[in-house]
């Protein structure tokens, strides 16, 4: 059950719990109580990130950049946010501009994912955090081109000087096939989680190799990255 490259991301896998995650349990962890944070929002979209930053940290500074055209994109009519445009590549800002780089779901549409991950490290200040999510065994969607295994987030983070912290299982592959076949109609089913559960007790498998397990199976996988220099 355990993998050949399991050794070098395990120290990312948690051993508190193995329940489900997203990316916005894991940016309020790394908000916690600060009053005051840059964030760049990375991949926004329709800008609906940034009710959920606001709420999360009501002070924090937010700015979201995106290509010129997406579905997602030609679906933002909001004007209350910084919103800007960048060629997909090169982030639009100075050096060390953030503390937090929030991404939810948007590196399987990157088609340059080392160049664009190079430019959030430049763009983060020593210390600070890269945090999101990216699609695993998801479907295809809205122009979408990779999909990223556990061992493909490690790599993408780390060979691009970042240290990755956390790896947690989102939501199921199963779920969101299901999501697309029904036309959005099904939208929680789950299968293979509760499966990895009952092994888990059955077998006596510690938290970490439950998670081990569903991320393999994932559709999403969250992460929480930083910049150390």
């Amino acid at each position: 059950m355990i993998g050949p490259e399991f050794p070098q991301i395990e120290a990312t896998i948690p051993d508190d719990h193995s329940r489900k995650s997203d990316s916005v349990q894991l940016l309020s962890e790394i908000l916690g109580d600060r009053e005051t944070v840059d964030i760049l929002d990375l991949g926004c979209g329709d800008g609906r990130g940034l009710d959920v930053i606001k709420r999360l940290s009501p002070g924090a500074r937010y700015t979201g950049v995106d290509i010129e055209t997406s579905p997602e994109v030609a679906e933002r009519t909001r004007s209350d946010g910084t919103f800007l445009t960048y060629n997909g590549v090169d982030l639009p800002f100075d050096d060390q501009s953030f503390d937090v780089v929030y991404s939810h779901q948007v590196f399987e549409h990157v088609r340059h994912p080392d160049r664009v991950t190079q430019e959030v490290r430049r763009v983060l200040r020593p210390g600070g955090t890269f945090v999101g999510s990216m699609s695993n065994l998801e479907p295809y969607h809205s122009f979408s081109i990779f999909n990223y295994t556990p061992y493909g987030v490690f790599r993408l983070i780390a060979d691009n000087d970042l240290t990755l912290r956390t790896m947690r299982p989102g939501a199921e592959s199963t779920s969101l096939i299901m999501r697309q076949l029904s036309m959005r109609r099904i939208k929680r089913l789950s299968l293979i989680y509760p499966a990895i559960d009952l092994a888990g007790r059955l077998r006596k498998w510690p938290a970490r190799q439950r998670n081990y397990m569903k991320l393999r199976f994932s559709g999403h996988i969250c992460f929480i990255a930083t910049r150390d220099t």
